[in-house]
């Protein structure tokens, strides 16, 4: 069970991951529209959220890596359809790292750890 700390830390460090995310494409070059955008943001923020809530014991890095890829398996298939090879990869690669960070924050920095029953 998580606490409510976490999964408002969490859900709050997605949202901005997922503004991050879509800022870092558009700096090296990709072109998105709104919908590319709203599809990154609710990505990113859902990833936050199913790391708050996760009660999984695994350690925090393993932990936020692999739901970063889990969390990104359906959404590279959406993205390449939009953009090609080059940034389906990236988005599924990013996936891990955005976990990694959202996990790594909510966890290390802020201190909110997952209550284990």
């Amino acid at each position: 069970m998580a606490s409510n700390k976490r999964i408002l830390l969490a859900t709050l460090c997605g949202v901005i991951s997922g503004l991050l995310c879509y800022l870092g494409a558009r700096i090296i070059g990709i072109e998105m529209g709104l919908d590319d955008f709203m599809m990154i943001l609710f990505h990113r923020t859902l990833l936050g959220f199913v790391i708050g809530i996760s009660s999984l014991r695994w350690h925090w890095v393993l932990h936020g890596i692999l739901l970063g890829l889990i969390i990104g398996i359906p959404n590279p298939h959406f993205f390449k359809m939009l953009h090609g090879d080059l940034s389906c990869g990236l988005y599924f690669f990013m996936g891990a790292v955005w976990g990694f960070l959202i996990e790594l924050f909510t966890s290390v920095v802020f201190k909110a750890k997952s209550i284990q029953t």
